[in-house]
């Protein structure tokens, strides 16, 4: 097998792996504390929370992870298509790892910012009608 193919395929794996993870917890919504889900200090501070943060996260990670996916496979495609050598592969590679990672913090930074909005220090929802995803 062609290593630019092996190299497309290893590439997909971070945003695929993203994207199940955003389905399982918007679909499934763990329980409170459960081993899987989105744990953070903000979504454990009450079962409320805990639900909002899960429902949050899971969506975004749907929604930004299948085009963060469709986007990989052309990049991975490209050098297989137009048969590149390995430096040219090694920097396109290396481009999407990065690029992958960054929608990963703004959903973090998206989910936080929203829990500290919704939420009082001891997960109580706030007053008012606040519960915006």
């Amino acid at each position: 097998m062609n290593d630019n193919v092996i190299i497309a395929v290893v590439n997909m794996l971070m945003p695929l792996t993203m994207l199940g993870m955003g389905l399982m917890i918007w679909r499934t919504r763990p329980g409170y504390r459960d081993l899987f889900g989105y744990h953070t200090t903000w979504a454990e501070k009450s079962e409320e929370a805990w639900n909002f943060a899960q429902e949050l996260f899971g969506r975004l990670c749907t929604k930004v992870f299948a085009i963060a996916s469709a986007l990989t496979l052309i990049a991975g495609l490209i050098p297989v298509i137009a048969h590149m050598d390995e430096s040219w592969v090694s920097i396109i590679s290396g481009i999407v790892c990065f690029v992958d990672l960054i929608p990963m913090f703004i959903i973090i930074f998206i989910v936080e910012g929203k829990l500290k909005k919704n939420f009082d220090k001891d997960g109580h929802r706030k007053g008012g009608d606040n519960d915006e995803y």
